[in-house]
C-alpha cells in the first residue's frame, strides 16, 4: 500500500461514492460512540463541543462547552473540553495560560481535582489534561501525554473516544516520525471500522497519511469527511490534504471553495469581524486555481485577500503565500495587482513568512534583471536565518516551545529556508551569467530540498528546486538531465503543473514524442490549461 502512486488512479478514485451520514446523526457535524455519562442539562451543548473539537474548530467548540458549562457547573467534563480547545498542539500553538486558569477552577493542586472525578474514564481524560497544561517543553509534555493515553487505550481498546485522542496524540508527539503516523492511522482506521462517520477519526485518518507515498490510504476517508461533517468548515477543506498530496487539482478547488464559502457564511451568521474568515481554505483555493492553469481566477481570489488584509498574523502569512505561488506558478507578477509587500520584522510572520518575502522580492527584482537588488535580499534573508539558529535548540526544536510555538524556527524551517537562499543565490548568478557558480547553487538546493522532504499544501519552498533546476537545464540544452529534474518533482509532488510542462518541454526536445504526448493527455485529463 506504500508503494510509490501511480498518477492517472486518481481520475479513477475521484469518482467514488461517499456513503451517506448515519441515520441516528443529530447533526451535520458527524457521530460520536462516546462512553462519557453527561447530566442531560449539559449534553447537546457538550456533545456539539466534542464534535466541533475532533474538526478543529476550536472556538465553536469552546463557545458550545461553555454553555455546557453553564447549563450545568459540575459536570467536570465540560471542563475538560474547554480546556482541550485551548490546545492546538497539531498548529503548533497553545494558549497555556488559559488552559491552566480553567484547571485551577477545579481546584488548586492536581490532588484535589482528581479527588472530584468518580467515573475512572473521565478521571483517566482528566490526567491528560493535567499532563498536557503540567510543566516543561511542548513536546515533552506531548509525549507524556501520549504514553498516558496509550495505557489508558490498552486498557480500553473499544472505547472510541480514547481511541479517537489517542491517535491524535500520537501526532502531537512526533509529526515527523513515520511508526507514530502508521500507528495513528491504525487506531484511527479501527474506529471507522466500527463508526464509520466519527469525525475525529475521519480527520486523524487524513492527518495521519498526509503524504504522496501514504495518500491513497485515506483517499476513502478524504472523501467522506465533508459528507459526514459539512457544518465544520475545516471538514470541508480536509479531504484537500489528500487531494494535493495526488494532484487532484479540481478536487482541491472544490473541496477549498466550500470551506472557505462556509466560513464567509459563519462570519455572516455570527456577525463576526472580516479576520475571521478562513483564510486558510482560501490560500489553498488560491494554490488549485494556479495549478488548473487559471490565473485570471487566482488574480481574483488574491485581490480579495489584499483588500481583507487587517494587518494581523493570519492574513499576512496567507498573503504572503499566496503572492509567492501566484509568481512562480504564472510566470509572472499580474499588471491588475499592486505588490503588498509585508514587514519582514513582524514577530509572527515566522521563518517560513520571512524566507517566502525574500524569494518573491528576488524574483521580482530577477525579472527586471537587478541582480544588485537580489544580493540585498540574500544578505537580509542569510541575518534571519542565523538569527533562527541561535533560537534552536540541538535536538532541533524552539527553545521557546513552552508558549505558542507556530512562529517559532525549528530546524525542519531552518533547512527549507537555507534551500530557498540557494535559489537566490542561484537567481544572482545566473544574472551574473556566472554558469558554473549557478548550477553550484542550484545543486546544493537539490539536495537539501531532499532531505527535508514532503511538507503538506503549497509547498513551504514555493518553487521546488528540482523545478528551478530543470527550468535552467533546459535553458542550457540539456535536456536529459533537465527530464530527471521534473520527474523527480513530481516523485515529490504529484501532478505538479509546472513539473508536468517542464517534462512535456524537455520530451519534446528530446524527440520523445509519443511520452510527450502521454504528459499533454495527462494535463488534459486533469483540465490544466
Amino acid at each position: 500500500m506504500k508503494n510509490p502512486l501511480i498518477i492517472l488512479f486518481v481520475l479513477l478514485i475521484a469518482c467514488t461514492q461517499p456513503s451517506p451520514p448515519s441515520e441516528t446523526a443529530t447533526s451535520k457535524l458527524g457521530d460520536l460512540g462516546h462512553q462519557f455519562v453527561i447530566a442531560e442539562s449539559a449534553q447537546e451543548e457538550f456533545e456539539k463541543g466534542l464534535l466541533l473539537l475532533h474538526s478543529f474548530e476550536y472556538e465553536d467548540a469552546r463557545a458550545a462547552f461553555e454553555k455546557a458549562k453553564e447549563a450545568d457547573d459540575s459536570e467536570l467534563m465540560n471542563y475538560w473540553g474547554i480546556a482541550m480547545t485551548h490546545y492546538k498542539a497539531l498548529w503548533g500553538l497553545q494558549d497555556v495560560e488559559a488552559g491552566r486558569a480553567l484547571i485551577s477552577e477545579l481546584g488548586e493542586t492536581q490532588e484535589a481535582r482528581l479527588a472530584k472525578f468518580e467515573d475512572p474514564l473521565e478521571k483517566d481524560f482528566w490526567i491528560g489534561i493535567e499532563l498536557l497544561y503540567g510543566e516543561g517543553e511542548l513536546l515533552a509534555r506531548n509525549k507524556q501525554y501520549v504514553a498516558h493515553m496509550k495505557e489508558v487505550y490498552q486498557r480500553r481498546p473499544d472505547n472510541q473516544e480514547v481511541a479517537a485522542f489517542y491517535a491524535l496524540g500520537l501526532m502531537w508527539s512526533g509529526y515527523d516520525d513515520q511508526d507514530n503516523l502508521d500507528l495513528s492511522s491504525k487506531v484511527a482506521s479501527s474506529i471507522l471500522k466500527e463508526n464509520p462517520t466519527h469525525p475525529g477519526a475521519l480527520h486523524y485518518m487524513i492527518h495521519a497519511n498526509d503524504d504522496p507515498k501514504y495518500a491513497l490510504q485515506a483517499i476513502e476517508a478524504a472523501n467522506e469527511y465533508a459528507q459526514v461533517a459539512p457544518d465544520a468548515a475545516h471538514a470541508l477543506h480536509m479531504p484537500s490534504h489528500i487531494y494535493v498530496a495526488l494532484g487532484m487539482w479540481k478536487e482541491v478547488v472544490s473541496s477549498n471553495a466550500d470551506s472557505y464559502q462556509a466560513s464567509i457564511n459563519r462570519v455572516e451568521r455570527m456577525g463576526l469581524s472580516g479576520k475571521d474568515r478562513g483564510y486558510h481554505s482560501m490560500a489553498w483555493l488560491h494554490y488549485g486555481y494556479l495549478q488548473l492553469g487559471q490565473y485570471d481566477k487566482a488574480a481574483d481570489l488574491m485581490s480579495e485577500m489584499i483588500s481583507y488584509n487587517y494587518d494581523n498574523t493570519a492574513s499576512n502569512s496567507y498573503l504572503i503565500m499566496m503572492q509567492n505561488q501566484h509568481r512562480i506558478e504564472s510566470g509572472s507578477w499580474p499588471d491588475s495587482l499592486e505588490f503588498q509587500d509585508v514587514d519582514v520584522s513582524a514577530l509572527r510572520i515566522g521563518m517560513e513568512g520571512k524566507a517566502k518575502i525574500h524569494f518573491l522580492k528576488s524574483l521580482l527584482a530577477f525579472d527586471r534583471d537587478d541582480a544588485t537588488a537580489i544580493k540585498t535580499q540574500i544578505e537580509s534573508l542569510a541575518i534571519h536565518l542565523e538569527a533562527a539558529k541561535l533560537q534552536v535548540t540541538d535536538e532541533g526544536v524552539s527553545l521557546c516551545s513552552a508558549g505558542p510555538t507556530r512562529y517559532a524556527p525549528d530546524q525542519e524551517s531552518i533547512d527549507r529556508s537555507q534551500v530557498i537562499l540557494y535559489q537566490m543565490l542561484a537567481l544572482a548568478a545566473f544574472l551574473n551569467e556566472d554558469v558554473a557558480e549557478t548550477e553550484d547553487f542550484l545543486k546544493k538546493a537539490v539536495a537539501l530540498e531532499k532531505e527535508v522532504g514532503y511538507d503538506p499544501g503549497p509547498p513551504f519552498i514555493a518553487l521546488p528546486s528540482y523545478e528551478q533546476y530543470g527550468e535552467w537545464l533546459l535553458t542550457q540544452q540539456r535536456y536529459e538531465e533537465a527530464l530527471d529534474q521534473f520527474e523527480q518533482s513530481l516523485i515529490q509532488r504529484t501532478n505538479r503543473a509546472k513539473a508536468l510542462k517542464g517534462k512535456y518541454r524537455a520530451l519534446m526536445a528530446l524527440g520523445r514524442n509519443a511520452e510527450a504526448k502521454e504528459v499533454e493527455s495527462l494535463l488534459t485529463k486533469l483540465e490544466v490549461v
